[in-house]
């Protein structure tokens, strides 16, 4: 499969222009897009090649939200797996893709979705990167780059299931992404695995810490965040994280 990623100077005018553009990004087609470069092309043809997939729930009716955000990331993952976390992270390549090959998606992911707040501001997030905030919030908030980096960052190769980590995820994605995009571990798919990992193992077990579900994941990650700062965690192996993860949160209920 073909893919494209914009130029980076139309990149910047799109990125400058997105208020007066506001309206047409509701557009079922992306044909104004060429219109307003004068007929231009302002994508390229990326590089490398990536597996044909299919989005899911292209098309119909959006339903759970999360779960679609979940098999989308397991399968644009699965297709984009060749890519280095440098490419990954080039906002050309997302926004290019944001725009062009996946224009369909991007229309059917956010149209019953409620804008809140300055919608020039919530294109930014979803269509670009918004760097205000930082390369890892920018990476979390494009709608397709977090896909990918979800895959990224939980895919196991040494399970059964490669993507088992990654369905954790289906209850409450945005959430449970945002804290993960906003920890100190990000990068360290060990870390991850082992709190995923834990977590998953509580679940089983019935562990619960207050009314909402995802108070566990965030005593969980804030513990990490509070351990790393005095203990090298990179050290650790997924193993030995999970084992802290645990022994932890059972102390904290114990509490």
């Amino acid at each position: 499969m073909v893919i494209h990623f914009l130029k980076e100077d139309h990149l910047a005018a799109l990125k400058l222009n997105v208020e007066a553009n506001e309206k047409k990004y509701h557009s079922p087609v992306n044909d104004w897009i060429y219109d307003f470069f004068d007929g231009e092309d302002p994508f390229v043809e990326y590089k490398i090649r990536i597996g044909d997939f299919q989005f899911a729930g292209l098309g119909e009716e959006p339903g759970d939200l999360s779960r679609n955000d979940v098999e989308n990331a397991i399968r644009l993952y699965g297709a984009m797996k060749e890519l280095s976390d440098t490419q990954a992270s080039d906002e050309r390549l997302w926004a290019g893709l944001c725009h062009c090959d996946f224009w369909d998606y991007m229309q059917n992911r956010w149209k019953s979705s409620r804008t809140v707040g300055d919608p020039a501001q919530s294109l930014l997030w979803r269509y670009f990167f918004n760097n205000k905030n930082g390369i890892r919030r920018a990476l979390f908030r494009n709608t397709l780059s977090r896909l990918w980096w979800l895959g990224r960052l939980t895919y196991d190769a040494d399970r059964k299931d490669p993507f088992e980590l990654t369905r954790y995820w289906e209850d409450d994605f945005s959430t449970k992404s945002l804290i993960l995009f906003s920890s100190n571990y990000m990068g360290n798919t060990e870390i991850i695995k082992g709190l995923i990992s834990a977590l998953m193992e509580l679940e089983k077990a019935d562990y619960s810490l207050g009314s909402k579900k995802r108070n566990i994941y965030y005593q969980a990650s804030q513990y990490l965040n509070v351990y790393g700062g005095t203990h090298i965690l990179d050290y650790y192996n997924a193993d030995e994280v999970r084992e802290k993860v645990i022994w932890h949160m059972w102390k904290l209920a114990e509490n």
